[in-house]
């Protein structure tokens, strides 16, 4: 079955795809469950790789997770779309089919599902992540965001006050703008959400605190703070049942060396820190991410960038027990955050690069932006801006609805864009996907030493970019263990030189070579021996093993005499 990438898939129709892919590509695709949602729901989980050449858990991991928060549902057809790329490049492109042959992808396609339908329902609802109640279960005061005419969006609602900041931009009548400083004399507006007033007095009115106000993305780990201190934190570190199978799936997989988790929106590849500077990150880690996340930006024109020096939501606040902060800084993996679509760069505003603020356009910008996203929508999505019309709001009287209908416009693409935009993050994917680090066997000799004896030599290599070890933050934190060479030995056999389980420490890749230095050397840093002397009749089969936890584990049968 092929999936259309035209449209957003529900719950039942992105199971149900999965499924029909799983049966097709049985030997490479297997469709399994990561846990339950708060609601109930399985939490799909995709593993793919080559079962016929060795277990998941005997090969370097890759994790992709995308829509954590409800809205964000390119993210899910991302996924997808980086499932359906990998399944059918199956034999026939030779990165992928070495890549299902010798590593596994998971991929968790939709991490929050209860949050995704109730986004994706007619009448919709927009909860940040989780649909539990949270920090209180009593709706608060103010205005909560709703469909209250019907017509299955969430618009916005404007009403007509003299101190309103808002004005109808005299371009287009869908279109508002801001009301200058000094500005006077017109008609001006206040613009809302459309909704519902919990508690209306008949005068004051301010959006409220949402009723689920969990984000799942500050749920994690990593520099952890309550809600006083983080909005959405969740009652502990992965407190909820979607975060905490995240949790338990990195401790019970070593193996995994690398992930990307899909938001929306910025077009953007972000990266960690989040709570602290660069500088504070040991100098070869942020080469390596450098080097990941710039081919990122050469396959998808997303600019890369540090959340902490470029994508703060404040210039003096930070952002807590977030995702890709966590699995780096506790575990050593290069982890990513992708940021799909942007209605502002898409219509050619301002080209974002690593020196810019992500979030200072959104605080100020050019009226000439709001005319080029105009023109833009006009051309391209004329569904995404809708004209006003007056309704008789039920507590504030006469209002109007319209304007933007941001969960396809603003927050994802409008249908018609949206295969363009996922298209190139298979790409990049594949690309960081094979950087994993890969142990070979580099030479296994037996040499025979009389009456019986036999001295055995292997010798084995990291083929892959990154060490076996990935990162010098996962050293530090003590994330991984040495790479062990075993041997096991027949029944009569006799192990008399050598101990039968030896570490060799990890084994460098090429992550530490990138200097285009004209005197530049490459060390044999990517190997490591082992070596025993054993007795035992010609013929006896002895079993080599070379086990790394994220490089992948390796058996080999010895002959002696062959």
């Amino acid at each position: 079955m092929k999936p259309s990438f035209d449209t957003y898939y529900n719950y039942a129709q992105l199971t149900g795809v999965l499924a029909a892919l799983a049966a097709e590509h049985g030997n490479i695709m297997a469709l399994s469950v990561l846990g339950k949602s708060h609601e109930g729901r399985d939490i799909p989980l995709v593993i793919l790789t080559n079962r016929e050449t060795g277990a998941d858990m005997e090969k370097p991991a890759f994790w992709v997770d995308a829509n954590i928060h409800a809205t964000e549902i390119t993210a899910s057809m991302t996924a997808l779309h980086l499932i359906a790329r990998l399944v059918d490049g199956y034999g026939t492109d030779p990165r992928i089919t070495r890549i299902l042959d010798e590593q596994v992808v998971y991929v968790v396609p939709r991490l929050n599902p209860d949050g995704a339908e109730l986004a994706l329902a007619v009448p919709p609802k927009y909860v940040r992540s989780s649909t539990r109640p949270y920090p209180f279960e009593d709706k608060k005061d103010g205005l909560h965001p709703e469909d209250i005419d019907g017509d299955g969006r969430i618009l916005q609602m404007r009403i007509i006050d003299p101190a309103g900041d808002w004005k109808v931009s005299d371009r287009d009548a869908r279109l508002m703008v801001k009301r200058a400083p000094d500005e006077s004399g017109e008609t001006y507006y206040r613009i809302f959400p459309e909704g519902l007033i919990e508690n209306y007095d008949g005068h004051l009115i301010s959006v409220a605190p949402p009723l689920e106000g969990l984000d799942f993305n500050r749920n994690f780990p990593g520099a952890w703070r309550p809600e006083g201190e983080q909005r959405g934190a969740g009652d502990f570190p992965g407190s909820e049942p979607e975060i905490r199978a995240v949790i338990e799936f990195m401790a019970s997989h070593p193996n995994i060396y690398g992930a990307i988790t899909y938001h929306t929106y910025s077009r953007a590849i972000l990266r960690p820190y989040g709570t602290k500077p660069d500088d504070e990150m040991a100098a070869n880690d942020k080469w390596v991410y450098e080097a990941i996340t710039e081919r990122g930006t050469e396959l998808t024109g997303y600019p890369a960038v540090s959340v902490y020096h470029h994508f703060r939501y404040h210039p003096k606040e930070v952002i807590t027990g977030v995702f890709d902060d966590w699995l780096f800084d506790h575990k050593g993996i290069f982890a990513l955050t992708v940021e799909l679509w942007d209605l502002a760069t898409a219509a050619g505003v301002e080209e974002k690069n690593k020196d810019k603020k992500f979030m200072d356009w959104f605080r100020k910008h050019p009226v000439e932006d709001d005319y080029k996203i105009l023109d833009y929508v006009n051309e391209h999505a004329p569904d995404a801006l809708v004209p006003w019309r007056e309704f008789d709001h039920p507590q504030l009287g006469k209002v109007e609805l319209g304007g933007w209908y941001t969960l396809y416009s603003w927050r994802n693409p409008p249908h018609a864009l949206l295969e363009a935009e996922v298209k190139p993050q298979a790409d990049f994917a594949i690309s960081f996907i094979s950087l994993a680090p890969r142990l070979s066997w580099r030479d296994v000799v037996v040499t025979p030493l009389g009456e019986g004896a036999y001295h055995i030599l292997a010798v084995v290599e990291n083929v892959g970019f990154l060490p076996t070890h990935v990162s010098e933050q996962a050293l530090k934190m003590k994330a991984v263990q040495p790479i062990r060479l075993e041997l096991t030995l027949p029944a009569g056999a006799t192990l008399i030189g050598g101990k039968s389980r030896q570490e060799i420490g990890h084994l460098q890749g090429r992550s530490n070579k990138m200097e285009v230095a004209y005197n530049g050397v490459s060390p044999t840093d990517n190997r490591g021996k082992a070596e025993w002397v054993v007795t035992a009749a010609e013929g006896a089969t002895l079993k080599l093993s070379a086990i790394s936890e994220r490089g992948g584990v390796l058996r080999r049968d010895v002959i002696l005499g062959a």
